[in-house]
C-alpha cells in the first residue's frame, strides 16, 4: 500500500495532550513523516488502531487469500474533523475482512496511533465476554452510547474514525438489494449533527460463506422494503479466495445548521431522507465492487464526492411507508 499525504490541520495525532499528565510530552512512536503521535487508550472511547493488528493478521491471514483496500485515504480524517465509517454489512460476517483492512490499512501508513473504534450491533453485548473483547480490541466506545454523546466525542475531537454497519439485524435477511435497508441509523445521525467526515464503505467477496433462501419467480414480501428471502450461514467459514473493500468520501445534502431550531420530527425526516440516499450510493458502489472483481487488476480513478439532488416528496413517502413497515423494527436513535 503506497503513503500518502494528510490534508489540512490534524488534531487527532499531533495536538492530542498526554492523558496521564495534561501536556505534549506523549510516548515517542515512529511516522513516515518524522512526526510524534500523542493518544493514548480512550478507556471506552476507543483505542489507537495500531491495537487492531492482531485481530486484522488473524482474519486476513486465515480467512482470505487476497484482500483489497481501495481509496483507504479516505477513512483518515482530515480538515480538523473525525471520520464515521458506514459499511456495508452483507449477509451474516461478510463485514469481517472488511475490519480486518481498515486496521491493516492505519497501521500500515503510519497511523496507528489515531484513535478508532466501531460500533457493532448490541445484541452482541449480550455474549458473555464479547462487550470487554470489542472494547479492548475493536475500540469500541462502551462507555459511549447516546447519539447526543457520540456527537460530543466526535465534536471534541477524542477520536480519530469510528463506524457501524447500520443493516443491523437485517443481514439475515436477503433484500433486491445488497445493502438492507438501515435499522440501526443513530451513528449517521450523529456524524451529520457533528459535521464530521463521512466515509462510504461497500464490498464484495464474501458471499460464499453464505446462501441466500429467497421466495421463487424473483417475489418479495409487499411493503417490506424488498424483503426476498433469508440468509443462511454456511459453517465452518472456508478461505475465500479475494475480497475488496472500497471507500469513498461521501458530502451529504444537510448538515448541523439545517437541523438547528428544527422540531424532533423534522429533524428525524431529514436524516431519514439522506440516509436513504446513503443506501443508495452504497448500493451503487457495490455495483462497482462486483465489476472490479472480475478483473485480475484494479485500477479506480476516484471521483470527488456529490451532493445529492432533492427526491420527490411522492417517492419519499412511499419510502416512509416501506420503512415502515419493514421485517424489524429499528432501533435507531436520533438524541
Amino acid at each position: 500500500m503506497k503513503n500518502f499525504e494528510m490534508t489540512g490541520s490534524n488534531n487527532f495525532i499531533d495536538d492530542a495532550p498526554d492523558h496521564k499528565n495534561g501536556h505534549k510530552n506523549g510516548h515517542k512512536n515512529e511516522h513516515p513523516k518524522g512526526k510524534k503521535h500523542h493518544f493514548e487508550n480512550g478507556e471506552g472511547k476507543g483505542v489507537q488502531m495500531k491495537k487492531w493488528k492482531p485481530f486484522a493478521d488473524f482474519v486476513l491471514s486465515n480467512l482470505v487469500k487476497k484482500a483489497e483496500i481501495i481509496n483507504g485515504e479516505a477513512l483518515i480524517p482530515t480538515d480538523g474533523r473525525p471520520v464515521v465509517a458506514i459499511a456495508s454489512h452483507g449477509p451474516n460476517v461478510a463485514w469481517l475482512p472488511g475490519v480486518g483492512l481498515v486496521g491493516k490499512f492505519f497501521y500500515d501508513n503510519g497511523y496507528g496511533d489515531i484513535i478508532g473504534g466501531m460500533y457493532p450491533h448490541k445484541a452482541l453485548f449480550l455474549i458473555p465476554g464479547l462487550k470487554g473483547f470489542y472494547k479492548r480490541v475493536l475500540g469500541t466506545p462502551t462507555d459511549v452510547n447516546t447519539v447526543d454523546d457520540i456527537v460530543s466525542l466526535l465534536k471534541n475531537n477524542e477520536i480519530g474514525m469510528t463506524g457501524t454497519a447500520p443493516e443491523g439485524a437485517n443481514c439475515l435477511l436477503s433484500y433486491d438489494e445488497y445493502v438492507a435497508p438501515f435499522r440501526s441509523k443513530g451513528l449517521i445521525a450523529a456524524a451529520i449533527k457533528a459535521d464530521a467526515n463521512i466515509c462510504l464503505m461497500a464490498h464484495q467477496g464474501a458471499e460464499d460463506w453464505n446462501i441466500r433462501a429467497d421466495l421463487p419467480f424473483g417475489w418479495s414480501v409487499p411493503f417490506t422494503n424488498g424483503l426476498k428471502g433469508v440468509n443462511i450461514p454456511l459453517l465452518p467459514y472456508k478461505k475465500i479466495n479475494r475480497y475488496i473493500l472500497l471507500c469513498r468520501r461521501y458530502v451529504p445534502s444537510i448538515t448541523s445548521a439545517d437541523l438547528k431550531d428544527k422540531s424532533k420530527r423534522q429533524v428525524r425526516l431529514l436524516l431519514n431522507i439522506e440516509i436513504e440516499r446513503i443506501r443508495a450510493e452504497m448500493n451503487l458502489m457495490t455495483d462497482e465492487v462486483k465489476a472490479l472483481m472480475k478483473k485480475k487488476t484494479v485500477t479506480l480513478r476516484l471521483a470527488k464526492p456529490k451532493k445529492a439532488r432533492p427526491r420527490k416528496a411522492k417517492k419519499w413517502k412511499n419510502n416512509i411507508f416501506q420503512i415502515q413497515n419493514q421485517m424489524f423494527p429499528s432501533d435507531e436513535a436520533y438524541g
